[in-house]
């Protein structure tokens, strides 16, 4: 079960980071309540509902959206202030690099969400 729960929030994740986002445009994400960037992290935990309301509960699924939605406002967030910090965009390697932190440490989430979930 929790290899498909994990399957299931990566496809999830590839949905709304990169198809979805693409659409909504720029998110202000170094602005910590910027609602064009909660509409985003809300995405994140509306979408780790439905995984977790089809596959296990809709209880838990609410319970483990909401932390989704706050580590994802919490790890873009921060990935945003360091970018504005120093300067980074595309062009830059580091960019790339806090790019590829950003993404493990959504993994990461992830995994940590299904650990709760066994727990609960």
């Amino acid at each position: 079960m929790e290899n498909y729960l994990l399957l299931a929030l990566l496809i999830k994740h590839a949905i709304i980071d990169i198809g979805i986002q693409r659409i909504q445009g720029p998110r202000d994400k170094q602005i910590y309540f910027s609602l064009k960037a909660h509409e985003h992290y809300g995405f994140h935990g509306l979408g780790t509902f439905i995984v977790f309301s089809i596959m296990v509960t809709p209880i838990i699924g609410l319970f483990l959206g909401i932390i989704d939605w706050i580590c994802h406002w919490h790890i873009d967030y921060s990935k945003s202030q360091i970018n504005m910090r120093n300067n980074l965009n595309q062009s830059h390697q580091n960019y790339w690099w806090l790019l590829t932190i950003d993404q493990i440490l959504h993994y990461i989430t992830y995994w940590i969400l299904i650990y709760v979930y066994r727990i609960l």
